[in-house]
């Protein structure tokens, strides 16, 4: 009840649409409560007294409470049904979003394959489970009205039958928490299938490259037996309850027809009521094996509820401050103090302390894994700080507006992600805020050296970038970022390995715009190339999440320590 109380504030909006999904159910149930005294007064009332005029009006009246009750029932799923399809898509899209302002951490952590399949699977799951509570609150109301007419035609032999409740209630129990159970290792499951599917389409160039194919399919072989598996377990349990619950009500059903049957031969009972019992008995069978299933059913939703329900009050976010304030706008510097970060238990960066005046461009040069990416993720609050602070003039950056902050930080990334939109759009990807100006768009373009590929394209600029921008080459994907960051005209900019992807005459060019681009602007440029950090104002050398050295690319040479090794590397190379 707890998980299913957490659907109110989704279902508040259509709560005068389920007022009238429970009227149609009223109105179903009550065509099943007008079934047995049909069936009474067809026997006892005109059968029994040859009343050729109550024989005609019983059946008109049974084909007319049948159509209201088609009719009900239509409605009633309807409706339910498309508000069920609206709290779903508002459950996927919550959770897209939350997905979208969870921190690198979470997702450093976590099988995307996974987070896909909660918005897909868990929600189809969840979207079934609308139809089963309908029936949980519908069908008692029948099965309560169809109690009343057995009790009514034959109250000590009702008692009895109610005895079996007890007993019912227990099985069913016991099953439904195992469903429970194995619903999560079913989703669990589900997870990693669609986690290997989405690797195989993600790596399909890899799988043919290498000749992966069998072991991919080996790979899907083992999650599909699982995931198998798991729906063997859920399935058996779910229908488990079926059978149980109908040998139980065979049972009964076998001593009522003895009951009655005596009752009728010795004379104190009619046709006509065993009739109007036995229709009461075989109404009240559905709403009961509705009942039944939909208790041990509604696991599977529930448990898909607590794993949405998880991620959604996940507290991996990078929290906003409740007293945000602006980007400062005649800011001076930039200040790590005493910055450490770690994944986990391993330590990323160490004690970071640098001041960075405004136009500076600081390079950051180190080996794999020394922490550049790291130091520049932090200014962009992807994630916040062990301990320390980063500082723009004396304001903590988590004090600031977030939106604001990224406002006007504007990044290039060695692993380029364009969206699968026109070039033009990709480009204005950078501030959607400013109006549609082509001349701008063409311009960072041309600064990029993107706009020579761009006019040879058939659509030229409304040229589809493709998923993940896969219709263009790497050199070219790299072309389109550095546009969207010049579009942007931020007044920090992160350059990660930004011209990596480049052949020497486009990075040449591009590195032209980026001159242009860097000037007046505070820049951090993670890069390898001679010719891009011999022009930085100071380099910062890291080495194992700590900073070793800093000075320009003259005094590091002569001081021959990390830097110089670095240097001569890469000439050797």
């Amino acid at each position: 009840m707890k998980i299913l109380k957490r659907l109110i504030p989704y279902a508040a909006p259509y709560k005068w649409r389920f007022v009238t999904v429970i009227f149609f159910g009223l109105l179903m149930s009550g065509a099943y409560f007008a079934m047995p005294w049909m069936v009474k007064e067809l026997f006892d009332g005109a059968i029994n007294n040859k009343d050729k005029g109550r024989l005609i009006i019983v059946p008109v009246m049974l084909v007319g409470i049948y159509t209201v009750h088609a009719i009900a029932r239509y409605c009633h799923l309807f409706i339910l049904k498309m508000s069920a399809e609206r709290i779903c898509t508002q459950l996927q899209k919550n959770l897209q979003e939350k997905y979208m302002y969870l921190n690198l951490s979470y997702y450093n952590s976590t099988d995307s394959g996974g987070m896909i399949s909660k918005v897909i699977s868990d929600v189809g799951v969840i979207l079934h489970g609308f139809k089963i509570m309908a029936d949980l609150i519908r069908e008692p109301i029948t099965i309560v009205g169809m109690l009343c007419w057995l009790v009514y035609l034959n109250w000590k032999l009702t008692l009895i039958i109610l005895a079996l409740g007890p007993i019912t209630v227990f099985i069913l129990n016991r099953i439904a928490r195992s469903v429970k159970k194995y619903a999560h290792s079913q989703q669990e499951s589900m997870e990693k299938l669609t986690s290997n599917l989405k690797e195989t389409v993600d790596g399909v160039r890899i799988i043919q490259s290498f000749n992966l194919q069998e072991e991919m399919k080996r790979r899907l072989r083992v999650v599909v037996d699982q995931y198998l598996n798991m729906r063997r377990m859920v399935i058996s349990r779910q229908e488990g309850a079926g059978p149980i619950s109908e040998i139980l009500g065979a049972s009964a059903f076998g001593a009522i027809l003895y009951y009655i049957g005596l009752d009728i031969i010795d004379g104190s009972s009619t046709i006509g009521s065993f009739m109007a019992y036995f229709a009461a008995l075989a109404v009240i069978q559905n709403p009961i094996k509705k009942l039944q299933d939909g208790f041990v059913r509604i696991q599977q939703p529930i448990a898909s509820l607590e794993r949405l329900f998880e991620i959604l009050d996940s507290g991996d976010v990078v929290k906003e401050s409740p007293n945000a304030v602006p980007f400062p706008k005649n800011w001076s510097s930039i200040t790590y103090k005493g910055v450490n970060f770690k994944y986990g238990d391993e330590p990323i960066l160490r004690d970071v302390n640098i001041e960075v005046k405004r136009g500076e461009i600081i390079a950051l040069v180190g080996e794999s894994g020394s922490g550049k990416s790291t130091f520049v993720n932090l200014l962009e609050r992807f994630f916040d700080p062990e301990h320390g602070e980063i500082l723009i003039d004396n304001i903590n950056i988590q004090n600031i507006s977030l939106k604001d902050l990224r406002k006007n930080v504007a990044l290039v990334s060695q692993d380029v992600f364009l969206f699968n939109d026109s070039i033009s759009r990709n480009i204005q990807s950078g501030d959607f805020q400013k109006s549609e100006d082509k001349r701008l768009i063409s311009e960072s373009a041309k600064m990029a050296n993107a706009d020579v590929f761009i006019n040879k394209t058939p659509g030229k600029f409304e040229t589809m970038a493709g998923d993940r921008g896969g219709r263009l080459s790497g050199g070219e994907k790299q072309r389109v970022s550095i546009a969207r960051a010049i579009y942007k005209d931020a007044p920090i900019l992160i350059l990660d390995e930004a011209t990596s992807a480049l052949d020497s005459v486009s990075e040449q060019e591009v590195q032209k715009g980026l001159d242009q681009l860097m000037q007046g602007r505070t820049a951090f440029v993670i890069a390898h190339r001679l010719s891009t950090i011999s022009k930085a104002d100071r380099i910062v050398v890291m080495k194992k999440g700590e900073i070793v050295e800093i000075g320009s690319h003259s005094e590091l040479m002569e001081k021959k320590g990390q830097y110089f090794q670095f240097q001569q590397l890469q000439t050797l190379a």
